[in-house]
């Protein structure tokens, strides 16, 4: 099942790396292999984990261990999770498109807000210009460059 995550995470990757895609084809190969109900013949599997144990062995050689033993049982548990937090991805994202705020039922929650998603902060005019864009706004969301008075558009 290690595969499935495998198959999300190098076919982001080989997006923007040539070397990501052909783990990402790999990680396909391995995912439809394992759908079909028949075993991973690249050992793609294997090598994932053993640099996951690896890994973990250098850390922690107890941990290592007892993922070694549990693999199966980590792949899925690590599947679910995946899924799980897609699905509450997907959910917020549609919330924040439709509503404007990710949590309907509390919009106070959101830490995010369609403005800033847009870019910027919602700067107030200073002084006498009356143009002000709102990538011009610094972090505490005060206007850092001032267009010429003069110019308006």
């Amino acid at each position: 099942m290690i595969c499935i995550i495998a198959l999300v995470v190098f076919g982001v990757l080989g997006i923007f790396s040539a070397t990501h895609r052909k783990l990402a084809a790999e990680a396909f190969d391995c995912v439809f292999k394992t759908i079909t109900l028949r075993p991973c013949d690249t050992g793609f599997d294997q090598r994932v984990k053993g640099k996951l144990v690896g890994w973990l062995f250098v850390r922690n050689p107890k941990v290592a261990g007892a993922v070694s033993k549990n693999f199966k049982v980590f792949s899925w548990l690590l599947v679910i999770i995946m899924l799980v937090s897609m699905v509450y991805s997907g959910i917020a994202i549609y919330n924040l498109a439709t509503h404007g705020t990710c949590t309907p039922e509390n919009p106070d929650a959101c830490v995010l807000t369609p403005e800033q998603i847009a870019g910027g902060c919602d700067c107030e005019i200073l002084d006498e210009c009356s143009v002000v864009i709102a990538g011009d706004c610094g972090p505490d969301c005060e206007c850092e460059d001032k267009r010429d008075c003069n110019l308006t558009t």
